[in-house]
C-alpha cells in the first residue's frame, strides 16, 4: 500500500466529564500505519526511546533528534500536531464523534444558577444520555480489539490525543465537589490506551489534548463547549484555545534554531551559534506578541470567561486506590504546561516549572525527552563561567523577555480569576479547586497561585 500521512487525532478532552469523541482516532493512526506498513518516518523514529541516538549510526544533535521525534511521532509530521476527526477515524470509532457533536448543545446553559438541586438535575440527565449513547453506539470489543491490535502491530501507530469527560458549562459548585466520576467503560477503557501511547498518568486531559489538537487546517475549533450561545462566550472559548495554538506553531522555528545552537556550540562554531541566537532573539518577540495582543478584552471578555471558559479545562476529581484506598486528585490544563515556556527555560538551564509528579501528569513524554535533553544541553552556564560576554549579551536577552512576559501575565491573570462567580467554587485550572473551609475569599485562594508565579519570576534570570 502506498505510504500514507500520520494522521493525528484528537478529540477534545472534555473536562467536567463529557468524555466523549475521538478516543479512537488514535485507531485511525493504527489503521492507516499498523496494517498499511510503517512509514519512512516511523521507520527512523521508532519510538520516544530513539531521542538517544546510537553511536556511529546518527550524526545529528540529541536535541535535533528529540526534536524530530516529537513532530514525527506526537505531531504527525508537523507542530502543533496534525489533527483528523470524524468521517476520518476507522469506522468503529465514529460514534465517538457523532456523540460528542450531538450531546455538545447540551453542556451549558444562557441563565446561571447556584441551584444545586437544578444543577444536579442536569449533571445526572447528561450523564446519563451520555452514557445511553455510548452503550447503544459503541462497540467496546471492537474498539478495544483494534486498539490492542496496533499496540501489538506498532506501539507508534497511534499518534492522535484523545481525551474526554462529563459535565455541565458553567461549572457549579456540586461538581466541583466530586471526587470520584463514575466513567463509563466505553470511555475508561480506551483512556489506558492513550495515557500509555502518550506517557501521561492524569485522569483529566492538558494542553495539547485540549487546546492543540482540538482545531482543524481551518484554523476552527471541531469540538466546541459553547454552542449556540452568545458571540461573546464563543470568542472568548475561541481565542483562549487558539492562543496556544499560534504561540506553538510560532514556536516551532525557535526549536530548530535551538537545537541549532546546541550543535554549534557542540563544534565550537562560534560565529553560527552568535547567529542563531540573534535569531532567536527576534523571533521569541512573536509568540510573546501573540499572548499579548489576544489576553485583551475585546477578545476575551472577563464578564464571560470565568463561567463559560476557564472551568471547563479544570479536573478537581480523581481515582481511589481499591487496594491502598489513597485518593488521587488531578487537575486539568494549565497554561504552565505550554511547551514553548518548558523548552526556553530549558535552554536558558532554568530547572522544570512543574514539580516531577505533575510532569509525569499532565506533559507528555515526548515533550518532557526534547525538554531534558535541551536542558542537559544548555551551555549557558558555560558562557558565563568562560565569560564570554557576546554569548551571554544573546542569552540574558532571551531571558529578559522571558520575564516581561512573566510579569505580564502575573498581572494579566488576576483580572480574570477575581470575577465573582457565586454558581461555582473557586478554582483555577492548573490548581483545581481552591476554595476550602478556611479559604472563601479570592484573595486568599489566589494567593498560592500568586506565589508560584512570583516564584517562577524570580527564577528566571
Amino acid at each position: 500500500m502506498e505510504k500514507v500521512d500520520v494522521l493525528l487525532t484528537k478529540a477534545q478532552i472534555l473536562l467536567w466529564y463529557l468524555f466523549p469523541v475521538a478516543i479512537l482516532c488514535v485507531a485511525l493512526e493504527y489503521c492507516r500505519k499498523a496494517f498499511a506498513g510503517k512509514s519512512r518516518s516511523e521507520a527512523n523514529f521508532p519510538n520516544a526511546a530513539s531521542a538517544e541516538p546510537k553511536e556511529g549510526n546518527d550524526k545529528r544533535h540529541p536535541t535535533a533528534i528529540c526534536l524530530q521525534v516529537l513532530l514525527e511521532i506526537d505531531g504527525a509530521g508537523k507542530w502543533p500536531p496534525r489533527a483528523s476527526h470524524g468521517k476520518e477515524w476507522p469506522e468503529v470509532l465514529r460514534p465517538y464523534h457523532d456523540i460528542y457533536l450531538e450531546l455538545a448543545p447540551s453542556l451549558q446553559c444562557n441563565e446561571l444558577s447556584s441551584d444545586d438541586e437544578i444543577n444536579f438535575a442536569r449533571c445526572l440527565d447528561y450523564r446519563a444520555r451520555m452514557t445511553e449513547l455510548l452503550h447503544n453506539r459503541v462497540n467496546l470489543a471492537d474498539v478495544e480489539a483494534l486498539l490492542s491490535a496496533a499496540g501489538r502491530a506498532d506501539k507508534n501507530a497511534l499518534s492522535g490525543d484523545a481525551w474526554n469527560g462529563w459535565g455541565t458549562i458553567p461549572i457549579v459548585r456540586l461538581a466541583q465537589e466530586e471526587q470520584v466520576i463514575d466513567i463509563p467503560a466505553e470511555l475508561d477503557v480506551p483512556w489506558a490506551y492513550l495515557k500509555r501511547r502518550y506517557g501521561v498518568t492524569s485522569q483529566g486531559g492538558n494542553l495539547t489534548s485540549n487546546y492543540l489538537c482540538n482545531f482543524n487546517e481551518n484554523n476552527q475549533i471541531v469540538y466546541p463547549i459553547n454552542c449556540g450561545i452568545s458571540s461573546a462566550i464563543k470568542l472568548a472559548e475561541y481565542h483562549f484555545a487558539h492562543v496556544f495554538y499560534v504561540m506553538e506553531t510560532q514556536a516551532l522555528p525557535i526549536y530548530h534554531l535551538i537545537t541549532k545552537s546546541i550543535q554549534q556550540h557542540s563544534i565550537g562554531d562560534r560565529s553560527g551559534l552568535l547567529d542563531s541566537l540573534g535569531q532567536i532573539n527576534i523571533l521569541i518577540r512573536q509568540p510573546l506578541k501573540t499572548y499579548y495582543d489576544t489576553m485583551v478584552e475585546s477578545n476575551i471578555s472577563r464578564s464571560v470567561w470565568l463561567h463559560y471558559v476557564q472551568g471547563f479545562q479544570g479536573w478537581a476529581a480523581g481515582t481511589l486506590d481499591p487496594i491502598t484506598g489513597i485518593y488521587t486528585e488531578y487537575d486539568g490544563l494549565s497554561g504552565n504546561q505550554l511547551l514553548f515556556c518548558h523548552i526556553i527555560d530549558a535552554f536558558l538551564g532554568l530547572d522544570p516549572y512543574l514539580t516531577h509528579e505533575n510532569d509525569l501528569r499532565y506533559v507528555p513524554e515526548n515533550q518532557r525527552r526534547f525538554r531534558k535533553c535541551v536542558r542537559d544541553h544548555s551551555f549557558r552556564k558555560h558562557a558565563k563561567e568562560y565569560r564570554d560576554k557576546e554569548i551571554e549579551v544573546e542569552m540574558e536577552g532571551i531571558m529578559k523577555q522571558m520575564r516581561v512576559f512573566r510579569t505580564a501575565h502575573r498581572v494579566r491573570v488576576k483580572p480574570y480569576l477575581d470575577v465573582p462567580a457565586p454558581e461555582r467554587l473557586i478554582m483555577t485550572a492548573g490548581k483545581s479547586v481552591l476554595e476550602k473551609e478556611d479559604v472563601h475569599d479570592f484573595l486568599a485562594a489566589i494567593t498560592p497561585l500568586d506565589e508560584l508565579l512570583r516564584k517562577r519570576l524570580e527564577e528566571t534570570k
